[in-house]
């Protein structure tokens, strides 16, 4: 980084700052004067820059307004800075609280906020939620809102076309599969065929297992394969962990997994769209090392 040091010559150096007609100048009379016009320089095009490129924090920021606040915070009398840290973090704490009001899908009320906060820091010794309860209650009602938030947002893509019609050729494929000779079906809904069993002990849920595989679509397209890779079964998406719990070293299944089974409404990106069934072509090769 270049150094900002400008010696001046034996007359003052003057710059003029031309912000909106201001009659202010910069005089830089020594190293110290250069720096701190350096510095500001940095700054202020960094905010300036922040602003054009269209921070949402910033679009409404009126610069002469910010540059007053700046000033006058910055020159306060030492009974006015407690005002003025306030200020600064009034604007941060409401900017939170918008955040997460928007998060947990919840309308949070800055007022019921502030009560409580300025409650808890005077000291208040009665408050509306006991201090030792407060985490518990806020985790519970932080939770229960991103549940209630995620079902909103599943149900609203249950709803779309796309998803209706994945669901319905999924039930009617696996309703039609379940009719063919060797189909198998589990208690969960899974359907699978043995092409040939392995020997040996069934993996378990946490068995580390070595296999091949070929995802399909139910119009036989590829959407994933892969050779000698290792996975826990566990880790997988239930309808796959399930039918490798059913099979053992050397062993080649198709599973036929149903959406619920697999990615659900959600679907993965644009590469898994909502409500698939899937279909798994499966060859374990035995524990991996």
């Amino acid at each position: 980084m270049k150094k900002l040091i400008v010696f001046a010559a034996s007359a003052a150096l003057v710059l003029s700052m031309g912000a909106c007609g201001s009659k202010k100048s910069a005089t830089l009379d020594n190293a110290a004067d250069s720096l701190s016009y350096g510095i500001g320089i940095m700054q202020g095009q960094r905010l300036a820059s922040a602003k054009t490129m269209g921070y949402p924090e910033l679009q409404n920021l009126d610069i002469e307004l910010y540059l007053k606040g700046v000033s006058e915070a910055a020159n306060a009398a030492d009974d006015k800075t407690s005002y003025y840290m306030g200020l600064n973090d009034g604007v941060q704490m409401k900017k939170s609280f918008d955040q997460m009001s928007e998060q947990f899908g919840l309308d949070l009320d800055f007022q019921e906020f502030f009560i409580a906060y300025a409650q808890a820091l005077r000291g208040d010794s009665i408050l509306a939620i006991e201090s030792n309860r407060v985490s518990t209650v806020c985790d519970s009602i932080v939770a229960a809102a991103r549940e209630a938030k995620e079902q909103a947002e599943l149900d609203s893509i249950a709803k779309t076309p796309e998803a209706i019609a994945n669901l319905e050729a999924g039930m009617a494929f696996l309703a039609a599969k379940e009719q063919e000779e060797g189909v198998q079906k589990t208690a969960s809904g899974l359907l699978y065929k043995v092409v040939k069993e392995g020997k040996g002990e069934t993996f378990k849920a946490n068995s580390r297992i070595e296999l091949n595989y070929v995802g399909k679509f139910i119009n036989d397209s590829i959407f994933d394969q892969g050779q000698n890779v290792k996975f826990v079964a566990s880790q997988m998406v239930p309808g796959f962990g399930e039918g490798l719990q059913l099979m053992s070293p050397g062993a080649k299944y198709i599973l036929y997994i149903p959406s619920d089974l697999a990615y659900g409404v959600r679907g993965r990106g644009a590469d898994m769209p909502s409500n698939s069934t899937l279909v798994f072509e499966v060859e374990t090769i035995g524990l991996a090392k």
